[in-house]
């Protein structure tokens, strides 16, 4: 059994889509357990209109929600030619419609967005697009059940970075699809989003419907997890950015999960988490190029004991740098607990941390307004903010015993102004944090640096595209 989960990107338009339906078809031996993510720029729309309305602006809201209607009825009408079949998908999105047209009025006449009135919005992007490749592979002649992640995503109630209760999730998709799969069926369901014991709508964060899969996965005990998406797998680089990028054949969990962490889009953060332990393996393919190879991420990615290897760089364009020290230097670890106990209870998403005795300094993802968190800072110490930063995080293995590693780091920034470096702890990644008008001119010097010369036993390919 394998778990297939499709991007919206995957799923933009009715030739895409009908992409995916030829590639679930080929791995029906496999017996398949697909996760679709809402269409491009489906969620977008969404909380789009979801702002709108709570603006007072209900009229707006529900032309963009209109639109969104209109481009759904047209890839059925594309995709699923059996009159009967297309009925019954398109009436469940016209009530589908009437539950989101009630939900704008409503936040029309509060005036006020919620995290959980969001997620109730935007999971309706995969409720559509899940329902039409259902739909599509019935077309085609494939036993395919629709099934709402509802009926066994159960979430706890953080609106917006929902978290599964794994334990009930297990035993809910042995109730519900377990016996799909022993009838040879084909399940559809959603990524993204998932309900709370009450029956509201989650969601997992934005792009997570590859942490829905690995859910899955690790739940079921898949034999591997696919991701297919718009590109040949884990690249070196940005392709956007660095021209020359290569695609690494192979990963471990530990640099899939670093990498993802500190900025490659390719994957969410929490997609490895549940498949750790269980060892399950996750591929990373190209949907527009199905016969690719992609990328393997497993337990045997890692290099051996004693090889050194950069596998890739990845980057946040939006990064803060805080300094922290205290006004008189008495004990240093009350001075730490001050300043960790604010990080703690701001939720500040901390991406690298570096320390002196009586100096902490470290990055954030974004920039935070001084109404926030500086002055919970300013209570603990003296606080100097680097706005305007970016971040660049170069993953491999065996980093912290490459000798000489740290100083072709440093000789390909040359002359290029540095705020924070830092070896990560599990000694599979540096992070530099330079100036964000710097950050191509550093991406571009350093995939040079480890990548510029022709690749040595046969980790990485010319990708696709």
């Amino acid at each position: 059994m394998i778990v297939m989960k499709f991007g919206g990107t995957s799923n933009r338009d009715a030739d895409a889509m009908a992409n995916v339906l030829r590639i679930i078809t080929s791995h029906l031996a496999e017996r398949p357990v697909v996760v679709i993510s809402a269409i491009a720029n489906a969620t977008n729309d969404l909380e789009e209109s979801a702002r709108t309305a709570a603006s007072g602006d209900a009229a707006t809201g529900e032309a963009i929600v209109t639109r969104f209607y209109a481009r759904h009825l047209a890839l059925v009408d594309a995709l699923v030619k059996d009159s009967s079949r297309a009925g019954i998908v398109t009436g469940a999105f016209s009530g589908y419609i009437k539950e989101l047209t009630t939900l704008l009025h409503g936040l029309a006449i509060l005036r006020e967005l919620t995290p959980r009135t969001m997620d109730a919005v935007c999971s309706y992007g995969e409720r559509f697009s899940s329902r039409i490749i259902a739909a599509g592979l019935q077309e085609s002649g494939v036993d395919a059940v629709w099934v709402d992640a509802k009926e066994f995503m159960l979430t706890d109630s953080n609106f917006g970075k929902a978290l599964p209760v794994m334990d009930a999730v297990t035993s809910n998709l042995a109730r519900v699809v377990v016996p799909l799969l022993e009838r040879r069926q084909v399940p559809v369901t959603q990524g993204f989003i998932g309900v709370t014991a009450s029956g509201a709508y989650t969601t997992m964060g934005r792009e997570s419907s590859d942490f829905s899969a690995a859910i899955i996965g690790a739940a079921m005990d898949a034999d591997r997890v696919q991701i297919w998406t718009d590109v040949d797998g884990i690249l070196t680089a940005d392709p956007r950015m660095v021209p020359d990028v290569r695609k690494v054949r192979r990963m471990s969990f530990d640099e899939a999960f670093e990498l993802s962490y500190f900025g490659a889009k390719v994957l969410h953060p929490n997609t490895m988490l549940p498949l750790l332990d269980k060892n399950i393996p996750v591929e990373i393919r190209n949907s527009r190029r199905k016969e690719g190879t992609g990328t393997l991420i497993d337990q045997r990615g890692a290099a051996p004991a004693g090889v050194q290897a950069v596998k890739s760089i990845s980057f946040s364009a939006d990064v803060t740098v805080i300094s922290v020290s205290p006004r008189k230097r008495t004990n240093q670890y009350l001075f730490w607990e001050g300043v960790f106990s604010v990080l703690s209870r701001s939720e500040i998403d901390v991406r690298s941390v570096t320390t002196s005795e009586y100096r902490i300094a470290f990055a954030i993802a974004g920039a935070y307004e001084s109404s926030t968190v500086i002055p919970r800072l300013e209570e603990v110490g003296q606080v100097a903010v680097f706005p305007g930063q970016a971040s660049l995080c170069i993953v491999g293995s065996g980093l912290r015993e490459w000798a000489g590693f740290a100083g072709r780091v440093f000789g390909a920034l040359t002359g290029l102004k540095t705020s924070l470096v830092a070896y990560g702890a599990s000694g599979l990644n540096m992070t530099v944090v330079v100036e964000r008008r710097s950050l191509e001119e550093a991406l571009l010097r350093l995939h040079v640096e480890f990548f510029g010369s022709p690749a040595k036993g046969g980790e990485f390919d010319v990708p696709f595209n």
